[in-house]
Order: structure tokens, then C-alpha cells, then sequence
């Protein structure tokens, strides 16, 4: 059996002793915090999250069964096999299959939070190697040609300062070997998501992306970057843009995964 590939985070490399020194010095002048229980950490080191966080984020990691095109975790299922969840048999989505890392709760939600909404940047360094590892539970390097994160709205962006989906990408990109490419716009804003109702997500994002350039996606097989899924209609519409500008196959991979039970 070919042992499964391996993706450490910053927090699991060995530290040289001029980093150790450097986060000893800096956290005597303006000491850091464990951004989800301000226990103190090293500053490079452990990207702003305590071990017993970062344990707890990790036992967040979904498991089968779940849905076989959606990705969506079956409550109460003993057998491992994968079927289709009640919504995906009513209606097909866009994309081939849909993946995640971990249920979107507890420490591994605010961690994605604090990355979007607190310019936490350093936190996609440790959550990338979890979609890493998650990608080649479900693919392989030949499956795709080509990473695209899920875009902003460019005011949205402006006002955030970077995409939060493009720094999990471009990670990613670098761990497993595939090229990425921007390759979405998103041409209208949108209200956030949270608070409305399936329906209403559905039409909040509707047409709300489209190809920047057709040809460079033309009969690409492209995997869709994003950081949490929810119900997926916002997934859902960027395979759609993409599969109008001629991709050959749209799949999608996020951290988290909200769950409805």
C-alpha cells in the first residue's frame, strides 16, 4: 500500500534556535496570544494558535458516510458506504463532488473567521495542509489541471485587504503540485450568507461570477477552492460560471463544512 502523502504545518516544522530567539524577543516587547483562547504561543511559530486549540480544530475532521456528490456528513449512519443526501437526489449540483476537511464549529470555524475577518493571514498556513491532506483522501495529482479559488467582490476585497479562498490556493497549490489561475470574477455583490435561507442563498448568488478569460479554462478538469461550504449555493454558482466558459469538469474542495442535523 502507498503510504498517504504527509503535509505539516508551519507548527510542525522544527524551529532553529535564531526563530526561537527572534519569538522570544518579539513577544517580550508585544507578547502573542492564541487568537481562540489567549493562552500564550510563539509568535512565528505556532501561527497565532495554542496546541490544545490547534488538537481540538484537528478532531473536527469529517469522516464517512456522507453524501457522495455534496460531501455532506450523514448523522447516525453505521455503514461506511457514500450515498446521496436528500437534497442532492432532488437536485443534481453543478459540480462532480464536493469535499471537506472538517465540520464548521468550535475552534476550527473561529479559526476560519479570524483568518477572514481579523487579518489573520498566518492562519492559512495551517489550514492549507489540512485541504492537502484532505485532496488526496479524495484525488489524486492527475485528477486536475488547474486550482481556482472562489472571488471576492472587488470592494469586498479592497476593504479586506486580500481573498482569504486565493491564500488557501495558492498554499495549496505549492503542496500538491497543481497550477492555480484566478480565473473568476465575481460581477456582482452579494450580501453575506449568513442568516438567510437556502432559497434565498441560492438567489443571492445567483450569476454572481463569470470566467475572466473562456479559454484559458476551455476543457480544463478544475478543482474550486473555497473556504467554507454551507448550504453550497455560492460553490454551486462558481461551477456554474465555470462550466458555461467550457471547464470539462468542475469538483471542490473546502476547510469546513456546515452541517444542519
Amino acid at each position: 500500500m502507498v503510504p498517504k502523502p504527509c503535509f505539516p504545518t508551519t507548527r510542525d516544522l522544527p524551529s532553529s534556535l535564531i526563530q526561537r530567539v527572534i519569538d522570544g524577543l518579539l513577544n517580550l516587547v508585544y507578547p502573542e496570544r492564541c487568537i481562540l483562547c489567549a493562552a500564550p504561543v510563539a509568535r512565528r511559530h505556532e501561527c497565532s494558535v495554542c496546541g490544545d486549540c490547534w488538537a481540538r480544530a484537528v478532531a473536527l475532521k469529517i469522516a464517512p458516510p456522507r453524501c457522495s456528490s455534496c460531501g455532506l456528513p450523514f448523522q447516525n449512519f453505521r455503514e461506511a458506504a457514500e450515498y446521496l443526501c436528500g437534497h442532492c437526489i432532488l437536485q443534481i449540483p453543478p459540480y462532480s463532488g464536493a469535499r471537506s476537511f472538517g465540520y464548521y464549529t468550535a475552534e476550527l470555524s473561529r479559526m476560519i473567521q479570524a483568518m477572514k475577518f481579523q487579518g489573520r493571514r498566518n492562519v492559512a498556513g495551517l489550514l492549507a495542509p489540512l485541504l492537502a491532506g484532505t485532496f488526496f483522501e479524495n484525488w489524486g495529482r492527475g485528477d486536475f489541471d488547474l486550482l481556482v479559488p472562489v472571488p471576492l467582490h472587488p470592494k469586498r476585497r479592497r476593504e479586506r485587504g486580500y481573498n482569504q479562498s486565493e491564500l488557501l490556493t495558492r498554499f495549496l497549490s505549492r503542496q500538491i503540485a497543481v497550477p492555480w489561475l484566478p480565473a473568476l470574477v465575481r460581477v456582482r455583490p452579494t450580501a453575506p450568507q449568513v442568516g438567510l435561507t437556502d432559497s434565498q442563498r441560492q438567489e443571492n448568488v445567483r450569476k454572481a461570477f463569470r470566467s475572466r478569460n473562456p479559454r484559458q479554462i476551455s476543457e480544463l478538469r478544475i478543482l474550486l477552492i473555497d473556504d467554507v461550504m454551507t448550504t453550497g449555493a455560492t460553490v454551486a454558482s462558481a461551477a456554474r460560471a465555470l462550466l458555461d466558459a467550457g471547464a470539462l469538469r468542475v469538483s471542490v474542495l473546502t476547510v469546513a463544512r456546515a452541517a444542519k442535523w
